[in-house]
């Protein structure tokens, strides 16, 4: 899929600093950027999930461990 990508002068200039150094385009870097911040994003909603299933399945250690 096609998209425009519209940055103003001083993000663009951060964007191609950055690429350049990773011997990258502007483009690889955003797509290899926006792919890192899903990725993470995923494993964060993940981690989330699995700590609001340990509180409800394990109230009371919790509890205690707060004490």
């Amino acid at each position: 899929m096609a998209m425009t990508l519209r940055l103003d002068d001083d993000l663009d200039a951060k964007v191609a600093e950055l690429a350049r150094r990773e011997r990258l385009s502007k483009q690889q870097f955003v797509i290899r950027t926006l792919a890192d911040y899903i990725e993470r994003a995923r494993q964060t909603e993940r981690i989330r999930e699995l700590a609001a299933s340990a509180a409800a399945d394990y109230p009371e250690t919790l509890r205690r461990l707060g004490e």
